[in-house]
């Protein structure tokens, strides 16, 4: 078990040992929610890339006939 504090600003402060084994970086995203009076912290789906205007496409973004994309 590992015990944290929170700040004067209401941050926490995550050891490294713990967001090295999530594989938590600069940036993750965490979904915060209240189960049975407990704070619990998931990161978000990273299943999903953003392609940003102008940017190369890939193959797989134009299936060839009879094929379908799916979400994985």
């Amino acid at each position: 078990m590992t015990i944290v504090v929170v700040d004067d600003k209401g941050r926490i402060y995550l050891p490294s040992d713990i967001r090295r084994k999530l594989g938590l970086h600069k940036g993750t995203k965490l979904r915060v929610t209240i189960e049975n009076g407990r704070i619990v912290l998931a990161v978000e789906d990273r299943g999903v890339k953003l392609v940003r205007k102008g940017g190369t496409w890939g193959s797989e973004a134009f299936p060839d006939a009879g094929e379908a994309l799916a979400s994985t």
